[in-house]
Protein backbone atom coordinates (compact mmCIF):
# COMPACT_ATOMS: atom_id res chain seq x y z
CA UNK A 1 0.00 0.00 0.00
CA UNK A 2 1.19 3.52 -1.00
CA UNK A 3 2.21 6.04 1.44
CA UNK A 4 -1.22 7.75 0.84
CA UNK A 5 -2.92 5.47 2.05
CA UNK A 6 -0.93 4.48 5.16
CA UNK A 7 -1.46 8.11 6.09
CA UNK A 8 -5.04 7.61 5.43
CA UNK A 9 -5.45 4.33 7.56
CA UNK A 10 -4.92 4.04 11.43
CA UNK A 11 -5.25 1.59 14.56
CA UNK A 12 -7.50 2.45 17.32
CA UNK A 13 -7.76 1.56 20.58
CA UNK A 14 -10.86 2.50 22.87
CA UNK A 15 -10.88 -0.47 25.16
CA UNK A 16 -8.50 -2.51 27.28
CA UNK A 17 -4.75 -1.88 27.69
CA UNK A 18 -4.23 -5.65 26.85
CA UNK A 19 -5.20 -4.57 23.20
CA UNK A 20 -1.99 -2.95 22.82
CA UNK A 21 -0.32 -6.65 22.34
CA UNK A 22 -2.07 -6.81 19.32
CA UNK A 23 -2.65 -3.04 17.42
CA UNK A 24 -0.08 -1.76 19.27
CA UNK A 25 1.90 -4.55 17.34
CA UNK A 26 0.22 -4.21 14.07
CA UNK A 27 0.58 -0.23 13.67
CA UNK A 28 3.99 -0.82 14.21
CA UNK A 29 4.49 -3.38 11.62
CA UNK A 30 1.94 -2.40 8.83
CA UNK A 31 3.18 1.47 9.40
CA UNK A 32 0.11 3.05 10.23
CA UNK A 33 -0.48 5.40 13.14
CA UNK A 34 -2.22 4.15 16.62
CA UNK A 35 -4.70 6.08 18.18
CA UNK A 36 -5.48 5.64 21.99
CA UNK A 37 -7.75 7.45 24.34
CA UNK A 38 -6.40 6.95 27.45
CA UNK A 39 -3.15 8.63 29.14
CA UNK A 40 -2.33 5.47 30.71
CA UNK A 41 -2.79 3.41 27.53
CA UNK A 42 -0.42 6.24 25.61
CA UNK A 43 2.12 5.54 28.38
CA UNK A 44 2.09 1.90 27.85
CA UNK A 45 2.42 2.12 24.65
CA UNK A 46 5.37 4.49 24.49
CA UNK A 47 6.74 2.32 26.84
CA UNK A 48 6.47 -1.01 25.36
CA UNK A 49 5.57 -0.69 21.52
CA UNK A 50 8.14 2.28 20.84
CA UNK A 51 8.11 0.83 17.35
CA UNK A 52 4.75 2.62 16.78
CA UNK A 53 3.53 6.61 15.92
CA UNK A 54 1.28 6.59 19.34
CA UNK A 55 -1.42 9.77 19.17
CA UNK A 56 -3.30 10.62 21.84
CA UNK A 57 -6.81 11.48 21.48
CA UNK A 58 -8.94 12.75 23.80
CA UNK A 59 -12.21 11.38 23.47
CA UNK A 60 -13.79 14.69 23.52
CA UNK A 61 -11.37 15.36 20.01
CA UNK A 62 -11.62 11.83 18.49
CA UNK A 63 -14.99 12.82 16.97
CA UNK A 64 -16.77 11.77 13.93
CA UNK A 65 -15.73 14.43 12.35
CA UNK A 66 -12.14 14.35 12.80
CA UNK A 67 -12.15 10.35 11.78
CA UNK A 68 -14.12 11.69 8.65
CA UNK A 69 -11.73 13.96 7.64
CA UNK A 70 -8.70 11.99 8.08
CA UNK A 71 -9.08 8.46 7.68
CA UNK A 72 -10.44 5.75 5.23
CA UNK A 73 -9.66 2.78 7.10
CA UNK A 74 -10.07 2.09 10.62
CA UNK A 75 -8.37 -0.99 11.96
CA UNK A 76 -9.76 -1.56 15.91
CA UNK A 77 -10.46 -4.71 18.19
CA UNK A 78 -13.95 -3.92 19.69
CA UNK A 79 -16.90 -5.57 17.19
CA UNK A 80 -19.59 -3.47 18.51
CA UNK A 81 -17.69 -0.16 18.18
CA UNK A 82 -18.59 0.33 14.50
CA UNK A 83 -22.32 -0.47 14.74
CA UNK A 84 -23.18 3.24 15.05
CA UNK A 85 -20.22 4.66 13.53
CA UNK A 86 -20.58 3.49 10.23
CA UNK A 87 -24.20 4.67 8.98
CA UNK A 88 -23.49 7.87 11.12
CA UNK A 89 -20.73 8.88 8.80
CA UNK A 90 -21.89 8.08 5.81
CA UNK A 91 -25.54 10.17 6.98
CA UNK A 92 -23.40 12.91 7.70
CA UNK A 93 -20.62 12.65 5.28
CA UNK A 94 -21.93 10.81 2.63
CA UNK A 95 -18.16 8.87 2.82
CA UNK A 96 -17.52 5.37 3.61
CA UNK A 97 -14.97 4.76 5.89
CA UNK A 98 -13.84 0.78 5.81
CA UNK A 99 -13.36 -0.64 9.24
CA UNK A 100 -11.09 -3.81 9.96
CA UNK A 101 -11.48 -5.96 12.68
CA UNK A 102 -8.51 -7.33 14.64
CA UNK A 103 -8.92 -10.36 16.69
CA UNK A 104 -7.31 -9.92 20.50
CA UNK A 105 -6.49 -13.43 21.05
CA UNK A 106 -7.32 -16.76 20.08
CA UNK A 107 -9.43 -19.21 22.70
CA UNK A 108 -11.79 -21.79 23.02
CA UNK A 109 -14.28 -19.17 23.77
CA UNK A 110 -17.47 -18.21 21.38
CA UNK A 111 -18.99 -21.74 20.42
CA UNK A 112 -22.12 -20.72 21.84
CA UNK A 113 -22.11 -17.54 20.17
CA UNK A 114 -25.59 -17.18 18.31
CA UNK A 115 -25.41 -13.75 16.93
CA UNK A 116 -23.01 -11.45 15.69
CA UNK A 117 -22.74 -8.00 14.39
CA UNK A 118 -21.51 -7.38 10.74
CA UNK A 119 -18.50 -6.65 10.09
CA UNK A 120 -16.58 -5.48 6.91
CA UNK A 121 -13.41 -6.96 7.13
CA UNK A 122 -11.93 -9.27 9.63
CA UNK A 123 -8.23 -10.32 10.41
CA UNK A 124 -7.64 -13.89 11.77
CA UNK A 125 -5.21 -16.13 12.72
CA UNK A 126 -5.32 -19.35 11.14
CA UNK A 127 -8.12 -22.61 10.57
CA UNK A 128 -9.06 -22.66 14.44
CA UNK A 129 -10.37 -19.15 14.30
CA UNK A 130 -11.62 -19.96 11.09
CA UNK A 131 -14.04 -22.96 12.22
CA UNK A 132 -15.14 -21.18 14.98
CA UNK A 133 -16.01 -18.38 13.12
CA UNK A 134 -18.05 -20.70 10.76
CA UNK A 135 -19.52 -22.70 13.63
CA UNK A 136 -21.17 -20.04 15.48
CA UNK A 137 -22.58 -18.41 12.94
CA UNK A 138 -20.17 -15.18 12.61
CA UNK A 139 -18.39 -16.18 9.22
CA UNK A 140 -21.83 -15.07 7.08
CA UNK A 141 -21.73 -11.72 9.06
CA UNK A 142 -18.51 -10.80 7.70
CA UNK A 143 -17.63 -9.11 4.28
CA UNK A 144 -13.95 -10.22 4.26
CA UNK A 145 -11.59 -12.05 5.87
CA UNK A 146 -7.87 -11.76 5.67
CA UNK A 147 -5.47 -14.60 7.85
CA UNK A 148 -2.71 -12.90 9.48
CA UNK A 149 -0.84 -15.97 10.96
CA UNK A 150 1.27 -15.11 14.23
CA UNK A 151 2.51 -11.44 13.68
CA UNK A 152 3.39 -11.24 17.41
CA UNK A 153 5.73 -13.97 18.02
CA UNK A 154 8.01 -12.55 14.87
CA UNK A 155 7.64 -9.05 16.14
CA UNK A 156 8.62 -10.62 19.66
CA UNK A 157 11.73 -12.08 18.06
CA UNK A 158 12.74 -8.75 15.99
CA UNK A 159 13.03 -6.99 19.54
CA UNK A 160 13.88 -9.74 21.56
CA UNK A 161 16.42 -8.03 22.96
CA UNK A 162 14.27 -4.91 24.29
CA UNK A 163 11.55 -6.71 25.59
CA UNK A 164 13.57 -9.56 27.39
CA UNK A 165 15.36 -6.40 29.17
CA UNK A 166 11.61 -5.20 29.87
CA UNK A 167 10.75 -8.30 31.59
CA UNK A 168 14.04 -8.81 33.17
CA UNK A 169 13.73 -5.14 34.55
CA UNK A 170 10.08 -4.95 35.42
CA UNK A 171 9.39 -8.75 36.14
CA UNK A 172 11.66 -11.36 36.19
CA UNK A 173 14.66 -9.44 38.58
CA UNK A 174 12.07 -9.41 41.54
CA UNK A 175 11.89 -13.51 41.65
CA UNK A 176 13.95 -15.91 42.65
CA UNK A 177 16.16 -17.24 39.51
CA UNK A 178 16.76 -20.54 40.93
CA UNK A 179 12.77 -21.64 41.34
CA UNK A 180 10.93 -22.40 37.84
CA UNK A 181 8.11 -19.90 37.16
CA UNK A 182 5.10 -20.67 36.87
CA UNK A 183 2.56 -18.24 34.81
CA UNK A 184 -0.79 -18.14 35.63
CA UNK A 185 -3.50 -16.70 33.63
CA UNK A 186 -7.03 -16.60 34.34
CA UNK A 187 -9.56 -16.02 32.12
CA UNK A 188 -12.20 -14.17 33.02
CA UNK A 189 -16.17 -15.50 34.12
CA UNK A 190 -18.47 -16.31 31.27
CA UNK A 191 -20.95 -18.83 30.89
CA UNK A 192 -18.75 -20.60 28.43
CA UNK A 193 -14.89 -21.33 30.28
CA UNK A 194 -16.11 -19.95 33.84
CA UNK A 195 -12.49 -18.70 35.66
CA UNK A 196 -10.76 -20.84 37.86
CA UNK A 197 -9.22 -17.47 39.56
CA UNK A 198 -11.67 -17.07 42.32
CA UNK A 199 -12.10 -21.26 43.07
CA UNK A 200 -7.95 -21.55 42.40
CA UNK A 201 -5.93 -18.39 43.06
CA UNK A 202 -5.57 -18.68 46.71
CA UNK A 203 -5.23 -22.40 46.80
CA UNK A 204 -2.33 -22.50 44.64
CA UNK A 205 -0.65 -19.34 45.98
CA UNK A 206 -0.49 -21.07 49.31
CA UNK A 207 1.11 -24.99 48.46
CA UNK A 208 3.20 -23.76 45.62
CA UNK A 209 5.01 -20.20 46.16
CA UNK A 210 7.59 -21.92 48.53
CA UNK A 211 8.41 -24.09 45.70
CA UNK A 212 7.66 -21.96 42.52
CA UNK A 213 7.94 -18.15 41.51
CA UNK A 214 3.98 -17.48 40.56
CA UNK A 215 3.48 -14.63 38.10
CA UNK A 216 -0.52 -13.84 38.24
CA UNK A 217 -1.49 -12.23 34.76
CA UNK A 218 -4.65 -11.08 35.57
CA UNK A 219 -7.36 -10.72 32.70
CA UNK A 220 -8.69 -7.11 32.62
CA UNK A 221 -12.21 -7.99 32.85
CA UNK A 222 -11.80 -10.11 36.15
CA UNK A 223 -10.70 -6.80 37.66
CA UNK A 224 -13.67 -5.08 35.82
CA UNK A 225 -16.41 -7.21 36.47
CA UNK A 226 -15.35 -8.75 40.37
CA UNK A 227 -12.92 -5.23 41.76
CA UNK A 228 -13.96 -6.27 45.08
CA UNK A 229 -12.83 -9.81 44.84
CA UNK A 230 -10.05 -9.49 42.93
CA UNK A 231 -8.88 -6.14 44.91
CA UNK A 232 -9.03 -8.81 48.06
CA UNK A 233 -6.88 -11.61 46.81
CA UNK A 234 -4.08 -9.15 45.40
CA UNK A 235 -4.30 -7.10 49.17
CA UNK A 236 -3.84 -10.62 50.71
CA UNK A 237 -0.54 -11.69 48.32
CA UNK A 238 0.95 -9.08 46.68
CA UNK A 239 3.48 -9.35 49.28
CA UNK A 240 4.07 -13.05 49.76
CA UNK A 241 7.68 -14.04 48.47
CA UNK A 242 7.41 -15.70 45.13
CA UNK A 243 4.56 -14.17 43.65
CA UNK A 244 3.44 -11.45 41.22
CA UNK A 245 0.74 -10.08 40.49
CA UNK A 246 1.36 -8.47 36.98
CA UNK A 247 -0.27 -5.44 35.88
CA UNK A 248 0.75 -2.70 33.18
CA UNK A 249 2.58 -5.10 30.70
CA UNK A 250 0.95 -5.98 27.93
CA UNK A 251 3.60 -7.96 25.83
CA UNK A 252 3.25 -11.50 26.28
CA UNK A 253 5.71 -13.59 24.84
CA UNK A 254 8.84 -11.94 27.08
CA UNK A 255 6.57 -13.76 29.50
CA UNK A 256 6.06 -16.98 27.71
CA UNK A 257 9.92 -17.15 27.13
CA UNK A 258 10.86 -17.25 30.69
CA UNK A 259 8.30 -19.10 32.21
CA UNK A 260 8.97 -23.04 32.36
CA UNK A 261 4.79 -23.83 32.32
CA UNK A 262 1.50 -22.34 31.92
CA UNK A 263 -1.04 -22.92 34.44
CA UNK A 264 -5.01 -21.64 33.99
CA UNK A 265 -7.82 -21.83 31.70
CA UNK A 266 -8.67 -22.61 28.35
CA UNK A 267 -7.84 -19.09 27.19
CA UNK A 268 -5.56 -16.94 24.39
CA UNK A 269 -2.48 -17.11 26.67
CA UNK A 270 -2.68 -21.04 26.46
CA UNK A 271 -2.79 -20.24 22.50
CA UNK A 272 0.23 -18.10 22.75
CA UNK A 273 2.18 -20.18 25.23
CA UNK A 274 2.34 -23.60 22.47
CA UNK A 275 4.46 -21.71 20.17
CA UNK A 276 7.53 -22.69 23.12
CA UNK A 277 6.41 -26.30 23.60
CA UNK A 278 6.37 -25.90 26.77
CA UNK A 279 4.04 -27.55 29.59
CA UNK A 280 0.32 -26.77 29.95
CA UNK A 281 -1.77 -26.93 32.79
CA UNK A 282 -5.55 -26.34 33.26
CA UNK A 283 -7.04 -25.71 36.27
CA UNK A 284 -10.50 -25.60 35.21
CA UNK A 285 -12.67 -27.92 33.12
CA UNK A 286 -13.10 -27.98 29.72
CA UNK A 287 -16.45 -26.47 27.99
CA UNK A 288 -18.67 -29.23 26.93
CA UNK A 289 -19.44 -26.51 23.95
CA UNK A 290 -15.69 -27.10 22.74
CA UNK A 291 -14.94 -28.80 19.68
CA UNK A 292 -12.12 -31.55 19.72
CA UNK A 293 -8.72 -30.57 18.50
CA UNK A 294 -8.38 -27.30 20.46
CA UNK A 295 -5.89 -26.45 23.85
CA UNK A 296 -7.04 -29.23 26.05
CA UNK A 297 -5.08 -31.59 23.93
CA UNK A 298 -1.75 -29.82 24.53
CA UNK A 299 -1.89 -30.56 28.33
CA UNK A 300 -3.11 -31.81 31.70
CA UNK A 301 -6.01 -30.88 33.45
CA UNK A 302 -5.77 -31.08 37.25
CA UNK A 303 -8.65 -32.88 38.40
CA UNK A 304 -10.52 -31.55 41.42
CA UNK A 305 -9.49 -33.86 44.02
CA UNK A 306 -5.57 -33.64 42.98
CA UNK A 307 -6.05 -29.40 43.64
CA UNK A 308 -5.14 -29.39 47.15
CA UNK A 309 -2.31 -31.64 46.27
CA UNK A 310 -0.54 -29.36 43.40
CA UNK A 311 2.87 -29.47 44.00
CA UNK A 312 3.34 -33.05 43.82
CA UNK A 313 1.07 -33.23 41.00
CA UNK A 314 2.95 -30.47 39.04
CA UNK A 315 6.35 -32.37 40.28
CA UNK A 316 5.29 -35.64 39.18
CA UNK A 317 3.59 -34.54 35.75
CA UNK A 318 5.86 -32.02 34.51
CA UNK A 319 8.42 -34.13 32.60
CA UNK A 320 5.80 -36.02 31.42
CA UNK A 321 4.01 -33.47 29.99
CA UNK A 322 7.37 -31.35 28.61
CA UNK A 323 7.42 -35.50 26.70
CA UNK A 324 4.12 -36.53 25.94
CA UNK A 325 1.80 -33.81 24.79
CA UNK A 326 4.90 -31.94 22.81
CA UNK A 327 3.64 -33.67 19.53
CA UNK A 328 -0.18 -31.90 20.22
CA UNK A 329 1.45 -28.78 20.88
CA UNK A 330 2.76 -28.40 17.78
CA UNK A 331 -0.30 -29.67 16.29
CA UNK A 332 -2.38 -27.64 17.35
CA UNK A 333 -0.67 -24.19 17.04
CA UNK A 334 0.20 -25.02 13.52
CA UNK A 335 -3.97 -25.17 13.23
CA UNK A 336 -4.29 -21.66 15.20
CA UNK A 337 -1.80 -20.09 13.57
CA UNK A 338 -0.30 -21.59 10.14
CA UNK A 339 2.50 -20.34 8.70
CA UNK A 340 3.74 -16.62 9.15
CA UNK A 341 3.07 -13.78 6.58
CA UNK A 342 5.20 -11.10 5.76
CA UNK A 343 3.39 -7.73 7.01
CA UNK A 344 3.71 -6.61 3.54
CA UNK A 345 1.72 -9.84 2.19
CA UNK A 346 -1.06 -8.70 4.72
CA UNK A 347 -1.10 -5.02 3.77
CA UNK A 348 -1.41 -6.29 0.04
CA UNK A 349 -4.71 -8.25 0.73
CA UNK A 350 -5.84 -5.74 3.28
CA UNK A 351 -5.66 -3.22 -0.33
CA UNK A 352 -7.16 -5.63 -2.39
CA UNK A 353 -9.75 -6.15 0.19
CA UNK A 354 -10.63 -2.72 -0.35
CA UNK A 355 -10.16 -2.73 -4.02
CA UNK A 356 -7.23 -0.47 -3.66
CA UNK A 357 -4.28 0.10 -6.36
CA UNK A 358 -0.40 0.01 -5.01
CA UNK A 359 1.26 3.10 -6.73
Amino acid sequence: MNDFMRKRSAALITGPDTHLDHLGVLSAVLKIPLIVTEEKTFQLAQSFYPQANVWLKEPSELSIDFLAENFDLLLESGKFWAVDLIPMIELLFKKKIRLLFCPHGNSDKGHSLKTHVKQDIALFYGQHMLDLLKSNGAYEQIGQLIRTGNYRLPFYRAHKSFYDSLAEKLVFSHLDPNKKTILYAPTWQDRENPSSFFSACENLILQLHRSFNIIVKLHPFLEEDHPAQVLHVISKYETQEGVLFLKDFPSIYPLIARADLYLGDFSSIGYDFLAFDKPLFFLSQRSKDAPGGTLHRCGMEIPLEEQNNLLQFLETHYEITLRNFSRSRKEIYNYAFGEEKAPDKVWQEIAEALNLRFS
